[in-house]
């Protein structure tokens, strides 16, 4: 072993530790976190779903999950993926909305999800905006697991163009 060693490796480990940088990417475009891969398929934008109008503009993402792991499976939520204006404000999905548009045109709603390993699950999100948001991503939450320290963490900084 070098003399070096355990300096280069503890400078690749804070180095690993560091946030990346912000990344911008668009519709159908992925987010890695360690062997979860998220995308967002399809946006719309509405004034109501049936009788239920929005405070804004109804912004309905579809959102999907594609599990990359060989045996294990990803436990995730409608509460994963949230919204965020260029302002840095964020919005939640609205469930009761969710399932409001799931009675309208069903996409197999649930409250929770857990996709087996290699399958993919989707749903449809709805995010209530003000009508001045112009320009919203998505972004996802989730904890940070060992693919992600090599890539520093770049899902928590991945945010996906709405528009």
């Amino acid at each position: 072993m070098n003399a070096h060693t355990p300096l280069l490796a503890a400078t690749l480990l804070l180095s690993a530790c560091q946030p990346a940088d912000e990344k911008e990417i668009g519709l159908r475009e992925l987010i890695h976190h360690d062997d979860f891969v998220y995308s967002v398929r399809q946006v719309t934008v509405q004034d109501s779903i049936g009788s239920l109008k929005p405070k804004g503009r109804f912004w309905i993402v579809t959102f999907r999950v594609d599990n990359q792991a060989v045996r294990i499976a990803h436990p995730w939520g409608n509460n994963t993926p949230y919204v965020r204006d260029p302002g840095g404000k964020v919005y939640e999905n609205l469930p009761k909305a969710q399932q409001r548009l799931n009675q309208l045109r069903p996409f197999g709603w649930r409250s929770k999800y857990k996709t087996p390993a290699r399958q993919s699950d989707s749903t449809r999100l709805v995010f209530d905006l003000p009508k001045t948001v112009r320009q919203p991503y998505l972004q996802v939450r989730g904890e940070v697991l060992l693919g992600d320290v090599l890539d520093r963490r770049q899902f928590k900084r991945t945010k996906v163009r709405l528009f």
